[in-house]
């Protein structure tokens, strides 16, 4: 039987977690708190597989601007501007508001009059996926996109579209979420293939990163929660294990 073919993901010591990377074209969601290195994350999951793995990515923002991005990946010393120039990544703005006449207003182009929720976005992801023959997605983040809406079947039904088809398309993807402690299971969690909790813990005076699989259908991982460090050229796991 051929194996599954494995994306590294290009965060040192993160592969040996989940048996040398995610499976080829699965659904990932990567879930945290503020500040647990969600979105540098997903970022150096883009940039590596671009540059190193061949695999152009795009990157959807529905929180910080396009430039706000592209600060972030140029604070790693990640040179960003030739993967765009060179057609390996594609950042695309689809913020829910816009500025108008030096005001904030609601931009609802990209979700207003759909038979299904995240539609409209869902098919511009793929004609953008398609553009750069793109194997890898970063959305950032799910919680903006589903604060539209107010069915929570409706949010999963549209999740679950939104799945299949980036699936279809044999696409890696990494779905952002924050997590803020509430009981209720967050919908994109049951349409995922794999789940990633990002913590942001306190310890003693300080405020420490780490990182747990909670989840990763077909696929052997290590269940301890593991210490990250974020250094000047990006997360790195470290593998001692991490005693709350």
């Amino acid at each position: 039987m051929e194996q599954p073919h494995k994306v590294r993901t290009g965060i040192p010591g993160f592969d040996s977690i989940i048996s040398g990377g995610f499976r080829q074209g699965r659904t990932i969601v990567l879930s945290g708190t503020p500040g647990s290195g969600k979105t540098t994350f997903g970022m150096q999951f883009l940039y590596y597989g671009a540059k190193d793995f061949d695999e152009p990515g795009v990157f959807v923002t529905l929180s910080q601007s396009p430039k706000e991005i592209r600060n972030g990946f140029e604070s790693f010393g990640w040179n960003v501007q030739k993967l765009i120039d060179d057609d390996k990544l594609i950042i695309i703005d689809a913020r829910p508001f816009k500025m108008e006449d030096g005001f904030i207003s609601l931009d609802e182009s990209l979700y207003r009059g759909e038979n299904l929720p995240f539609m409209h976005l869902t098919q511009l992801i793929l004609s953008s996926l398609k553009r750069i023959n793109a194997k890898r997605l970063v959305i950032d983040s799910l919680t903006v996109l589903a604060m539209q809406y107010t069915n929570y079947f409706y949010i999963r039904q549209g999740l679950q579209g939104m799945v299949y088809a980036l699936e279809d398309q044999h696409c890696t993807s990494l779905l952002i979420s924050e997590n803020i402690g509430d009981e209720k299971i967050p919908a994109e969690w049951h349409v995922a293939s794999g789940i990633v909790l990002l913590h942001h813990i306190r310890k003693e005076d300080t405020m420490e990163r780490a990182i747990q699989v909670i989840k990763m259908r077909g696929t052997r991982h290590g269940e301890q929660i593991f210490p990250i460090k974020l250094s000047e050229s990006g997360l790195q796991i470290m593998h001692p294990r991490l005693v709350p």
